[in-house]
């Protein structure tokens, strides 16, 4: 299979604001690999002998990556109009945007060298499989290939899910993820004891990472179930302890009254992915259905609730 790189390469008044703001586009589209780069600020003649490519670079650039299948030039039409209705009437940044074609394992071998374990919550560390790491007392593992998942922890959204699971859940809990992706929230609720996990994605490709992340991470199918599908036409008849969906807010709005028929009476739902501005909008819509909003978390302009049915 192959994969497509987009590349943008930028100059801002404000980089850091600049690098948030292209990077949140990317996740906007489920972006399966991120890599930012940044020239050396202070530049030392023995860095040439270091990274002599870091040395030379003059430019700011983010490199996003999806897979190229047939959503591939629609994916690439949309987001080349998100980036210049984002961008087009502002006069404090200037960027390029071009397009690579790998196949995938030249994509997954280039990753490598980039990526380290990385501690995305309380207790949860996010280590690559090629990585060496030894935990502390209280740290959780999770094993991601990034170069084949669909989100890795280290984005806002799923950290403030993972900060809020780690509160919430119990041992022996049973735990549904709408919209799973990489699988990722499912291997954080066996970690912290849930008994039966359930995952729901409609992307075809997220369901087949959730179940390879799973059995990375030594999971039992018997455990934690993933499957195809929209949440009503997977899970009938059944109620869990805690409802897990890091969606975007306009996602959510349009699940909400299908999250709050498999919660059981006193369970638990976290929301992440909401954006500061739909943060209200989605508070509004939780009490319409007569549930309670007991915390909201944040990270920069991104929200996440936690809410009690």
């Amino acid at each position: 299979m192959k994969v497509v790189e987009i590349k943008v390469i930028y100059e801002s008044d404000n980089i850091d604001e600049a690098t948030k703001e292209i990077s949140n586009v990317f996740y906007d589209f489920g972006v399966t690999g991120l890599k930012i780069e940044e020239p050396l600020k202070d530049k030392n003649p023995l860095d040439f002998y270091k990274d002599e490519k870091q040395f030379l670079m003059v430019d700011n650039a983010i490199s996003a990556y999806f897979p190229l299948n047939f959503y591939a030039e629609k994916r690439k039409k949309a987001i080349l109009e998100a980036f210049d209705q984002k961008f087009s009437d502002r006069e404090d940044i200037v960027y390029t945007v071009d397009f690579y074609e790998y196949e995938q394992e030249d994509y997954e071998n280039n990753w490598k060298k980039y990526l380290y374990p990385e501690k995305v919550s309380e207790k949860f560390v996010v280590k690559p499989t090629w990585r060496e790491y030894t935990p502390e007392s209280d740290e959780l593992i999770i094993e991601l290939d990034p170069g084949r998942a669909f989100g890795t922890g280290s984005h806002p959204t799923t950290s403030l899910c993972l900060k809020l699971m780690e509160e919430v859940i119990k041992p022996g809990d049973s735990v549904i993820d709408v919209g799973t992706g990489s699988g990722i929230l499912m291997i954080a609720a066996e970690r912290l004891g849930a008994s039966e996990i359930y995952g729901t994605d409609i992307d075809e490709m997220a369901v087949a990472a959730a179940k390879e992340n799973l059995e990375l991470n030594s999971i039992d199918s018997t455990k934690a179930k993933v499957y195809k599908g929209d949440l009503i036409s997977v899970v009938k008849n059944k109620k869990f302890d805690v409802v897990v969906a890091n969606i975007l807010a306009d996602v959510l709005l349009i699940l909400i009254k299908d999250i709050s028929k498999v919660v059981k009476k006193g369970g638990k739902i976290i929301f992440s992915g909401i954006i500061e501005d739909k943060c209200d909008i989605v508070k509004k819509e939780v009490e319409n259905l007569g549930f309670e909003v007991a915390q909201v978390k944040q990270d920069k302009e991104w929200r996440a609730l936690l809410i009690k049915a």
